[in-house]
C-alpha cells in the first residue's frame, strides 16, 4: 500500500517503497524476506516467466532396405509436434548422398516448400501445430551405384527452444535427427574383392557373414570377396550403424570364365 487517507494505520506505514518496511509490530500475514522484516500493508510476490518450449520430433523412411541399380525409392520426411505449444518457424535440413540421383519435381509436401542445392533439401515448414500435429514431405530417388546408400534429415531451425533437442546440431542421438538407408548388392566376378568401410568414429568394429554369430573379420575396412550378407557391430553403437543396412555380394552374371580368359596382345605388320 503507498498511501492511505483518513487515519493512521497501527502497524504499517504506507508508502510506495517495497525495500524499507520496518519491523513488523502485529498481524504479519507474510514474510517476504526483505531487509527490515515485512508491514502486513505489503506483500510482494515473485513472478518467474519462461519462454515457451516446444518437443518437435523427426522420423525419416526409406520404401526399401534392398533395390537394384536403375530402382527408385521414396524418401519421406515426417515431423511431429509432441507438445502443447504451437511450434514457429521450424525447417529440416536432408542430406542426399551422391550415390543416388534426384527425380526432379518430384517433392511432394503437406506444409510448407523444400528446395534442393548441392545436394542438400532444405524444407521450410513454418508452424507446426501443438497437441500431435504432423507434415510430411516425400521425394523420390534414383539408385545409380552399387553399395550401402545413407540418407540423414534433421531439424534445423525453430523459433522456439526444444525441451530435448538443439536444431541443426548434427547430434544424431536426439529425437529431431534421423537417419536412414537402402543398399544395392554388389556384383562379382572371381577373384575380384571390394573394399568395405565402416565409419571412423566407430570402435572395435567386428564383421559378421549371413546372420552368423562369430567374427570372420575385424577392422574399420576390410576387403570382401565371398558371396554373401554382411553385417557389423561396433563397441559404440548397434547393429549396424545407419538402420542395419546389410553388404550383399551377389555373383555377376557378366563375367569372363576364367578358364578361358587368356591374355593376348595384337601386333600390326607391314607386309
Amino acid at each position: 500500500m503507498s498511501s492511505a487517507t483518513g487515519g493512521v494505520d497501527v502497524d504499517s506505514s504506507p508508502d510506495s517503497n517495497p525495500a524499507d518496511d520496518g519491523t513488523p509490530k502485529n498481524d504479519v500475514i507474510n514474510e517476504n524476506g526483505l531487509t527490515g522484516g515485512d508491514e502486513d500493508d505489503h506483500d510482494p510476490e515473485v513472478i518467474t516467466v519462461t519462454a515457451s518450449q516446444v518437443d518437435l520430433s523427426l522420423k525419416k523412411m526409406i520404401s526399401t532396405k534392398i533395390a537394384q541399380l536403375g530402382d527408385t525409392l521414396t524418401y519421406t520426411i515426417k515431423v511431429f509436434n509432441e507438445s502443447g505449444t504451437l511450434a514457429t518457424g521450424v525447417e529440416v535440413s536432408d542430406s542426399l548422398a551422391t550415390s543416388v540421383q534426384f527425380i526432379t519435381g518430384s517433392f511432394t509436401t503437406t506444409r510448407g516448400t523444400a528446395t534442393l542445392t548441392n545436394n542438400v533439401i532444405v524444407w521450410t515448414i513454418g508452424s507446426i501445430g501443438a497437441n500431435g500435429d504432423t507434415v510430411t514431405l516425400t521425394y523420390k530417388v534414383k539408385a545409380i551405384s552399387e553399395g550401402i546408400h545413407f540418407n540423414t534429415a534433421e531439424i534445423s531451425k525453430t523459433n522456439e527452444p526444444d525441451v530435448d533437442s538443439t536444431p541443426g546440431n548434427g547430434n544424431n542421438s536426439e529425437d529431431d535427427n534421423d537417419q536412414e538407408c537402402f543398399t544395392v548388392p554388389f556384383k562379382l566376378c572371381p577373384l575380384e574383392k571390394i573394399q568395405a568401410s565402416a565409419p571412423e568414429y566407430l570402435t572395435n568394429v567386428q564383421w559378421y557373414k549371413d546372420g552368423g554369430s562369430t567374427p570372420i573379420v575385424s577392422g574399420n575396412t576390410v576387403l570382401l570377396s565371398e558371396v554373401g550378407t554382411y553385417t557389423f557391430t561396433a563397441s559404440n553403437q548397434q547393429c549396424p550403424a545407419g538402420g542395419c543396412c546389410p553388404i550383399i555380394i551377389e555373383s555377376s552374371d557378366n563375367c569372363c570364365p576364367t578358364q578361358i580368359c587368356i591374355p593376348f596382345t595384337i601386333t600390326k605388320k607391314r607386309k
